[in-house]
């Protein structure tokens, strides 16, 4: 380990941000010292700035993922839609996108391709939405602003993504309690019961 933090140090990272990689992902720091010089390397040609809290995020990342794996990653963004500086750019804004599961991936940009009419260049300026649970999140609360919005009561211009980044007692209280008189199917909605799936009908969702 001594050896791979003295190529922290090399590169100027601050002690407390050295620490920090040391309590949450040690992992990162047991790499032989090549692969992992290599790892900050990679990090910092990306664009990574060594003294903010990102770049050891950026390194966790890359040292988790072997060569191939970060490769298949990024022809995975760009058979969706992603140029190659829009992957990099997605990467330095939230460098955790390149962690998660491919199918995952493919779901989500999918759904704001294929049903909120998104190109897939703007959901790569928005990297967390990939951070998101498409089950749990994204698809109750989309379907709660498409029921709403149906029967009049909130703006078709409402930003998405600042519903899907609000917390749960927010979202839930705005959305769903304000509206569960006027509107009962707003909690089927909500749980993912609704049986009604997303109809066309000539708007996408603002981001």
């Amino acid at each position: 380990m001594n050896p791979n933090l003295s190529i922290l140090k090399d590169h100027g990272v601050p002690e407390s941000n050295i620490v920090k990689l040391i309590t949450t992902h040690p992992r990162a720091l047991v790499l032989i010292p090549e692969r992992f010089r290599e790892t900050v390397e990679i990090v910092k040609e990306v664009g990574f700035n060594p003294v903010t809290p990102n770049f050891i995020l950026a390194v966790r990342v890359v040292a988790g993922l072997i060569k191939l794996n970060w490769e298949r990653k990024i022809e995975l963004y760009k058979s969706l839609g992603w140029s190659g500086d829009e992957i990099l750019s997605a990467f330095q804004v939230q460098p955790m996108c390149m962690s998660s599961l491919e199918k995952e991936i493919k779901r989500v940009v999918s759904f704001f391709v294929d049903e909120l009419g998104w190109k897939p260049s703007a959901i790569s300026k928005y990297p967390d939405i990939l951070l998101l649970s498409i089950d749990k999140r994204i698809v109750p609360r989309c379907s709660v602003v498409r029921l709403l919005m149906s029967e009049g009561l909130v703006k078709k211009d409402l930003s998405i993504l600042s519903v899907l980044k609000s917390n749960e007692n927010s979202f839930y209280e705005k959305f769903v309690s304000k509206f569960q008189k006027r509107v009962p199917e707003v909690l089927k909605a909500y749980e993912g019961k609704m049986e009604f799936w997303w109809e066309k009908e000539g708007q996408s969702y603002n981001s």
